[in-house]
C-alpha cells in the first residue's frame, strides 16, 4: 500500500500534522518492532523540556455524525479529529499491555497516546488557551508490574506490539484513508488571495508583540528554540502559553480567511467521497465496541 506523500519538517505543530497524515496509514503499511521513543512531544513541547499535561480536561462519547471528524475544516473539529486519533492510540497501548499482562511480561518505556494537533488547521481557541503542548489521552490505571524477577522477553514484545498495530489497523482503516485525502486538499487554499492578502499582517503582527519572525516557519522555530533552553517544567509551560497566545492572535485573520474556504471544500469533498462517507459513518459503533473490548473510553480534549 502507498503512503500519503511525506511533508516537510516544521517544529512542534507540523510534527503532528505528519502523524496524523503520515500515521494514519503507516500502521496499515508496516509492522513495527518495538514502541519508538519520538524526538519531540507530538504537538507540543520538544521532549525533555516539559510532559504534556496529563490533566488536559477532556469530554466523553462519540458523535453519531462524524463528518466533521474525519473532514474537520475548524479548529474546534479538530478536537473530534484528535479524538479519534487518540482513541486509536489508546486502543494500541492497551492491546499491547494486555497481550504482555498476559504473557507476564513487562512493558517497555513508550511514550503515552497522545492527542494530536493539526497543523494546517490551528485549533486558535486552545492554543490561546493553553499553548502548543498536547494532552495525555484519559487511559485505564496500569496493572501492577511483574515481579523484579521478570525479564522482557524480545519475541514476546514483538508479538505483542503487533497485536497492538493490528488493533490500531482495525480502526483506523475505516477512517485513515479520506481522513489522509482530506488534509491533502488543503494546502492549495493557502494560494487562494483572501488567505495570501491575510498572511501579510501577521510577521507584523508578531513583530508588534516582541516577536521577530518572517514567517510561520521561523515562528515554529523560534518557539522551538526558546522552549528548548529553558529547563523549568512550569517556565516552559508559562512561556509555552505566552508564545501560543501570541500566535493564535496573529493567525486569527488567516484562520477567518482559511474557514469559509475549507467549509466550502469539505461540501464539494463530501459529495465526491459519498461511498468512503457511508463506510466511515460505522465509526460510532466501532468505537463503543472496541471501549467494551478494551475497557477504555472514547475523549475529545476541552478548552475548559
Amino acid at each position: 500500500m502507498s503512503r500519503p506523500a511525506r511533508l516537510f519538517r516544521r517544529p512542534l505543530l507540523l510534527s503532528a500534522f505528519r502523524a496524523v497524515l503520515a500515521g494514519t496509514l503507516l500502521v496499515l503499511a508496516s509492522a513495527c518492532s518495538a514502541p519508538e521513543q519520538p524526538d519531540s512531544v507530538p504537538g507540543g513541547a520538544p521532549a525533555g523540556a516539559a510532559a504534556a499535561d496529563p490533566a488536559a480536561p477532556v469530554s466523553y462519547g462519540i458523535p453519531q455524525d462524524v463528518t466533521a471528524m474525519v473532514l474537520p475544516a475548524t479548529g474546534k473539529d479538530t478536537r473530534l479529529t484528535q479524538g479519534l486519533e487518540g482513541f486509536a492510540g489508546l486502543v494500541r497501548s492497551q492491546s499491547l499491555r494486555d497481550c504482555l499482562a498476559t504473557a507476564h511480561t513487562p512493558v517497555p518505556d513508550m511514550p503515552p497516546p497522545m492527542f494530536i494537533r493539526l497543523f494546517e488547521i490551528p485549533d486558535t481557541e486552545a492554543i490561546a488557551r493553553n499553548g502548543f503542548q498536547a494532552g495525555v489521552v484519559p487511559a485505564p490505571a496500569p496493572s501492577p508490574p511483574p515481579a523484579p524477577s521478570a525479564k522482557a522477553d524480545d519475541a514476546v514484545v514483538q508479538r505483542c506490539t503487533k497485536q497492538g498495530d493490528a488493533a490500531a489497523a482495525e480502526l483506523r482503516s475505516v477512517y485513515g484513508p479520506l481522513l489522509s485525502r482530506w488534509l491533502l486538499q488543503l494546502a492549495p487554499l493557502e494560494q487562494d488571495g483572501t488567505v495570501v492578502s491575510a498572511r501579510k499582517s501577521f510577521t507584523a503582527c508578531l513583530a508588534g508583540k516582541g516577536v521577530q519572525a518572517k514567517d510561520e516557519n521561523g515562528f515554529f522555530d523560534g518557539v522551538d528554540r526558546k522552549l528548548r533552553t529553558i529547563d523549568d517544567r512550569d517556565a516552559v509551560k508559562a512561556e509555552d502559553r505566552r508564545l501560543g497566545a501570541i500566535y493564535a492572535a496573529c493567525i486569527g485573520p488567516v484562520e477567518s480567511a482559511r474557514e469559509p474556504l475549507r467549509a466550502h471544500l469539505r461540501e464539494q469533498f463530501a459529495a465526491e467521497h459519498q461511498a468512503e462517507l457511508e463506510k466511515v459513518r460505522g465509526l460510532p459503533g466501532l468505537v463503543t465496541e472496541m471501549e467494551k473490548r478494551y475497557t477504555i473510553r472514547f475523549s475529545v480534549p476541552t478548552t475548559a
